[in-house]
């Protein structure tokens, strides 16, 4: 009795091996979905990144005509950092500083 109910178990896991082998990876495919979500966001964010570069640039072409403190001022009022503007203007930190401080008044 015992050698027919270890023959049965044997069996059955043997039968269960093999259907593991047919059976399809699930976890290889979740894997596949998410490299596939991973490059697909990393190229829509290289797009807006270079949509914003190309409008920064605009936008900075439209006032080079004004003068330095002009530019300071307006590219600060956009939100832009004063190290930020200093280092697109190549002026000083200090400078920078100054007309901002001018202005507020």
């Amino acid at each position: 009795m015992i050698e027919y109910t270890f023959i049965g178990l044997v069996s059955f896991a043997i039968i269960l091996l093999l259907i593991s082998f047919f059976q399809r990876d699930r976890m290889k495919e979740v894997e596949e979905q998410v490299e596939q979500l991973t490059l697909s966001t990393m190229q829509q964010l290289y797009e807006v990144k270079k949509r914003v570069k190309a409008l920064e640039e605009e936008l900075l072409i439209g006032i080079e005509s004004f003068s330095n403190e002009e530019q300071i001022v307006h590219l600060y009022k956009q939100g832009w950092t004063k190290e930020q503007i200093a280092r697109k203007l190549n002026m000083p930190i200090d400078e920078v500083n100054i007309m901002i401080a001018r202005n507020e008044r």
